[in-house]
Order: structure tokens, then C-alpha cells, then sequence
């Protein structure tokens, strides 16, 4: 029950009504605002249960009180017992009457008994009986029309109760409760999801890393050897063999930025990737990737042309993101790019930021496209058929790489023609 719907029914039942019973239902609202306050204070399961019993015990001033949950098969299972005194009653003392809480659960109504051993209908063989009970008052732990409990107290000692009065707040403390154990029971879920989701990151990002490590370092020696052999005999390869070796280092290089990038996107996706802001040359960051792949560029006759239109680019950045992020954008170029040219320039806009654009006359992206084009894992074309090979993150990278470097990444493209992607810098150089 909601503070208004409450606040309403106080005001229709008090309509009419002397100012003594009128205080009395102030106090009442007092009473079961405070109880409410009580009950939603935490989020912890084992916290709330506590205070929705001891309040329940303390309102129907009973001996007692239980709380049964409803489990995954169905069934009721004992989840607290208290005393008046708030000490924890184990399991053995679940001595209640099993009718009143199966027949509470089961037909969602509340049940209130007031000098049980004097009514006739309970038969001596019953535990109510038995049990030397004199006051039960039992009712169902309801959310949006779904019972996921009961809520019980009784006691031997028969005090005269007002029963309209302690059931009418018994059953609004009960709505409220079956709320907040909800909330605690969801909150508990989410931490034990979030706990069990951290600990996967963790054995990913750790299996990642090994793997990452036991393919490239024997990768390294082969490319080592590659070179040491071309090295060796370079006054006797011939220009088959020199394209072997360079097919060799192109396709080993290939496989180490392939495993930086699953490596570097695990990072990233478990919110563990770190970054050391400092002063960069954005010039020495774009001449020491094209060192590396200008031999792939070389393979497909490509024309590779560096402009640098600024004296001293320097900005602060992230070395590590950034080299992966212009390295991803040339080595898309050249990928894509069968015939013609790929070029980086330096520049300045008109405001002075610093802008970097990778231009090619490759195959392009078409219009369709463009709105998936940073989608982790996402390819233009895919399937068996597809023409270029690769794993559909680098530019996904390229767009987390430079949010963490305060930089924008825009693209220009015309299917057939060719693509240009420009970054440009939130400040000023350096």
C-alpha cells in the first residue's frame, strides 16, 4: 500500500468520527509510517527480515514470529524465527500451526485469531490446540499479485487486542514488507550477478592475457628468424623469395595486432583499461607505424604519403591508445585499398585543434553501412565469402581509443571511391 492510499483510507474511516478515535488514527499513521521507515531502511536480506519480524511481534504484541519464503519448487521454506525479545529461534522451534500458514498462503487472505483455545471449531488433534495457542495473526507476502511468502506471530497469553485495529496495520505492515524483502532478495541477485560477472571478466581477461603471451612470443621468434634469414642471404633472394619473407612478416605482424585488439577490447569491456596521459609527437607516433606497415603497402604497389603541415604536433594523450588507434585507421586503409594511394595528414581547423586524416582510394563504405561501421565484431561483409579478413574491432577500438584520448572521430566515404577518417582533438596542442 502506497503513503497516499494510506493517508486516504485514515481520512474516509475517520470521516464522521469523534476527535478521540481521530487522534487514535493519527497515532495509528504515526505507528505504521514509523514501522515502514524501519522495515525499508536497508537492502540487505538477512537486515530486512529482521526488522519486518520484530516490528510484526512488537505490533501484535506476541510471544513470537516467523517467516516462511516461497522456494523455486513452490513450496514454503523457513527462512527466520524470532522471540519478543528479538533472539534468533532456530528451525527446530518452528512449532505453528502448518493449517493456518498453508491455507494463509494458499488463498492469499489473512488469518486473525483471538482466544483460539476457546473456539469451537479447532479440533483437539489440531496444533492450535495443541500447542496451547490462544492469538495467530498470519498474512501472505504479496508483490504485484505474486505471493512469495507468509509472515506469522502468535502467542499463549490471551490479551484482549483491538482486532479491527492491530490486523487492519498487521496486513499494511505485511504489503510493505513483501515489498522490501522483494527489493532485498533483487539486491542480493544483482550482487551476487555482479560478483559472479567480475570473477568471468577475470578469468577472461587472465586467459586472454596467456593466450596473448604463448602466441606471440613464440609468433616473435619466427618473425626473428624471418628476418635474420633475409638479413642473411638478401644479396641472394630472389624476388619470389622476397615476396615469402614479406608475406611472412606481414602475416605475423597481422596476427599480434589480431591479439592486441581481443586483448585491448577485453580491457576495455571489463572497464580494467588504464591509460597514462602525457606529451606526445603525434608526427613520431604516425612515422614509427608506417615503418612497420609500409612493407604491406609495398605488396599492393600502394603510393603511402605523410603530410605534416604543423612545426611541432604535440598534444597529451595516451602513446599506447593512440599508436592503436592511427594504427588501426592505416592499416584499414591499406587493407581496403587494392590500387592508388593512402594518405596521412597533420593539420590545424580553424579553431586551432589538432587534426589527423587517413585518406584512401579503396573500395569505400557504403551509406547503409556507416551507422555500423564502430559496432564491435561488425563487417560489412560477412559469411565465407567476404573479401578482406579481419575481426571486425579495429574500428571499434578506434572509437573507444578515442574517448579515452578526448578526441572525435568522423568519416567521409562514397562506395568504390574511397573513405576518409578524420580525428580531430578536443584542445589545442600541448
Amino acid at each position: 500500500m502506497k503513503l497516499s492510499e494510506l493517508k486516504e483510507n485514515l481520512y474516509r474511516n475517520s470521516v464522521g468520527k469523534d476527535t478521540k478515535e481521530l487522534t487514535s488514527r493519527v497515532r495509528e499513521l504515526e505507528l505504521i509510517l514509523g514501522l515502514l521507515k524501519k522495515i525499508n531502511g536497508s537492502l540487505v536480506l538477512e537486515d530486512v527480515l529482521y526488522s519486518v519480524l520484530i516490528n510484526a511481534i512488537k505490533l501484535a504484541n506476541a510471544e513470537r514470529g516467523f517467516i516462511v519464503l516461497k522456494n523455486k519448487e513452490g513450496g514454503l521454506d523457513f527462512e527466520l524465527g524470532l522471540d519478543a525479545k528479538g533472539n534468533i529461534l532456530p528451525e527446530h522451534f518452528f512449532n505453528i500451526s502448518t493449517t493456518v500458514v498453508e491455507d494463509v498462503f494458499l488463498t492469499g487472505q489473512s488469518r486473525f485469531i483471538e482466544g483460539a483455545q476457546g473456539d469451537n471449531d479447532n479440533h483437539p488433534s489440531k496444533s492450535i490446540l495443541r500447542l496451547a495457542l490462544q492469538t495467530i495473526l498470519c498474512s501472505p507476502l504479496i508483490v504485484e499479485n505474486k505471493k512469495v511468502g507468509v509472515i506469522y506471530v502468535d502467542s499463549k497469553v490471551l490479551s484482549k487486542i483491538n482486532i479491527n485495529e492491530i490486523t487492519n496495520m498487521f496486513e499494511i505492515l505485511a504489503s510493505q514488507a513483501a515489498v522490501a524483502i522483494h527489493n532485498a532478495a533483487m539486491y542480493e541477485e544483482l550482487k551476487k550477478a555482479k560478483k559472479d560477472a567480475e570473477a568471468s571478466d577475470r578469468l577472461k581477461s587472465a586467459f586472454l592475457s596467456q593466450m596473448s603471451h604463448e602466441i606471440r612470443t613464440p609468433l616473435n621468434t619466427m618473425l626473428n628468424y624471418n628476418a635474420l634469414l633475409r638479413e642473411e642471404f638478401k644479396d641472394k633472394v630472389s624476388e619470389e623469395m622476397s615476396f615469402i619473407f614479406s608475406g611472412m612478416d606481414n602475416s605475423g605482424n597481422r596476427i599480434i595486432r589480431t591479439l592486441d585488439n581481443v586483448l585491448n577490447m577485453s580491457l576495455l569491456l571489463s572497464g580494467k583499461f588504464e591509460i597514462v596521459p602525457k606529451a606526445l609527437n603525434l608526427e613520431k607516433i604516425i612515422s614509427k607505424i608506417l615503418i612497420e606497415l609500409r612493407s604491406l603497402a609495398d605488396s599492393k604497389n600502394l603510393k603511402i604519403e605523410f603530410i605534416n603541415n604543423i612545426d611541432y604536433p604535440i598534444l597529451i594523450g595516451d602513446e599506447y591508445t593512440l599508436t592503436m588507434l592511427f594504427q588501426n585507421l592505416i592499416d584499414n586503409a591499406i587493407k581496403f585499398t587494392s590500387e592508388g594511394f593512402v594518405k596521412i595528414e597533420i593539420s590545424k581547423t580553424k579553431s586551432s585543434k589538432i587534426k589527423v586524416e587517413v585518406e584512401d582510394s579503396g573500395t569505400g563504405i557504403s551509406e547503409d553501412y556507416l551507422d555500423n561501421l564502430f559496432t564491435i565484431f561488425s563487417q560489412e561483409e560477412i559469411g565465407y565469402t567476404r573479401k578482406y579478413e579481419g575481426t571486425g574491432l579495429g574500428l571499434a577500438l578506434v572509437k573507444e581509443f578515442s574517448k579515452l584520448n578526448n578526441c572525435k572521430v568522423d568519416v567521409v566515404s562514397t562506395k568504390n571511391v574511397g573513405t576518409k577518417f578524420t580525428v580531430t582533438f578536443d584542445k589545442t596542442q600541448a
